[in-house]
């Protein structure tokens, strides 16, 4: 099992999305569910966005914490240049990981 944690960025208007996936096939061509992400790929095509993957992890524990990380390093949630629309972790309900954040 790979987890990853990944960067789709939109060809059209460089807007980017942070996200996690697991998977068996890194080369699945996953480039995340994000409402907002979604809603461009409709728009787009999905020929239009690029994957590049920003970390590798070794656990689903990892992963999360990972995600919370990098989209709050990229303060993605507020920056209108991100599809992000919450910090991540588990579902998108990061409340249990405000101790490891705040």
């Amino acid at each position: 099992m790979y987890y990853i944690i990944y960067q789709t960025v939109c060809l059209v208007n460089q807007k980017i999305y942070i996200g996690k996936h697991q998977t068996n096939n890194v080369n699945d061509g996953y480039l995340g569910s994000g409402k907002l992400l979604k809603q461009a790929i409709k728009k787009y095509g999905k020929e239009n966005f690029k994957r590049i993957i920003l970390q590798e992890c070794e656990t689903f524990e990892e992963l999360n914490l990972a995600e919370v990380y990098w989209i709050k390093f990229y303060n993605a949630v507020e920056d209108s240049s991100f599809y992000n629309l919450t910090s991540g972790g588990f579902g998108g309900n990061s409340d249990y990981l405000k101790e490891y954040w705040t």
